[in-house]
């Protein structure tokens, strides 16, 4: 019995070549409006933190509005999670900077007493 390889969403797509003559690169977008939507950019395009944009191929189809609006509602939803957890993050630092604080003045305290 012979064996199917597994398939993948990959598409079978050669990269172009940009103007310049480089070989595009493969990235995905994570905006809104055009959220995992692949396409092929020149590995030019940034150049001392600019974004300048010469070469530039979508390689999917646009999604239906109503995928493009859930993916939207997830990528904000996660932004958020993440917004949460940073300041729930610092929020913890402060509070075991509180605890070590408060443990210190409270050895401080019981030192002076015993000396």
């Amino acid at each position: 019995m012979r064996k199917e390889p597994p398939r993948g969403e990959e598409l079978a797509v050669a990269a172009p070549h940009c103007y310049c003559g480089r070989l595009a690169w493969l990235q995905t977008s994570w905006t809104e409006s055009n959220s995992l939507r692949r396409f092929f950019v020149c590995p030019k395009s940034e150049v001392g933190g600019k974004t300048i944009v010469v070469f530039f191929v979508w390689i999917d189809i646009e999604m239906p509005p109503h995928e493009r609006a859930l993916v939207a509602w997830l990528l904000r939803t996660m932004r958020e999670v993440e917004d949460q957890i940073r300041c729930a993050r610092a929020r913890e630092k402060k509070l075991w900077i509180a605890l070590f604080i408060s443990w210190a003045f409270v050895f401080i305290v019981w030192f002076d007493n015993v000396m």
